[in-house]
C-alpha cells in the first residue's frame, strides 16, 4: 500500500469527480485494479465531500486575486487535496502534505504549477 501512490489515485479521482460531474467513490475507485491504500483514499476523497464549501473557500482565500475557474482542473484537484489533508488530516505533517502535493504538479504538469502549489499552500499554512 503505497501512500504516495495513493495520494495520486485520490487526485486523479478529484480531477475526474470536476470533469464528469461525478461523485460516487465507489464507482470511481472501481477503474482502478491495483493494491492501494483504500482506506487513505475513501478517507480523503470523503473529507473533500463532506467539507467542499469549506475547502473551495480556503482555496479561494489563498489565491491572491484568481478565481476558482481560471486554476487548471488539474492544479485544483492538487490543491483541493492539499487543503483538506492540511485542513483535516491530523497524521500527515504539514510539511509533508504541501511537498507532497507539490510532486504532484511536478509530475503531472510542471515546475512553474509545482511553484504556483507550494506558494498557495504554504501561504495557506503561515495564515491558520
Amino acid at each position: 500500500m503505497n501512500r504516495v501512490r495513493s495520494r495520486e489515485v485520490a487526485m486523479e479521482i478529484l480531477y475526474q469527480m470536476e470533469i464528469q460531474n461525478e461523485f460516487d467513490i465507489d464507482k470511481m475507485l472501481a477503474h482502478y485494479d491495483e493494491v492501494l491504500d483504500d482506506a487513505y483514499i475513501r478517507s480523503t476523497l470523503g473529507l473533500w465531500l463532506s467539507h467542499k464549501d469549506v475547502i473551495e473557500d480556503k482555496i479561494v482565500e489563498h489565491l491572491d486575486g484568481w478565481k476558482l475557474d481560471r486554476i487548471a482542473k488539474i492544479d485544483l484537484s492538487i490543491l483541493r487535496l492539499g487543503i483538506a489533508e492540511l485542513l483535516y488530516v491530523e497524521d500527515i505533517p504539514d510539511k509533508v502534505s504541501i511537498n507532497e502535493a507539490v510532486n504532484l504538479a511536478k509530475k503531472y504538469v510542471d515546475d512553474k504549477s509545482g511553484k504556483f502549489i507550494n506558494g498557495v499552500l504554504s501561504h495557506f499554512i503561515s495564515k491558520e
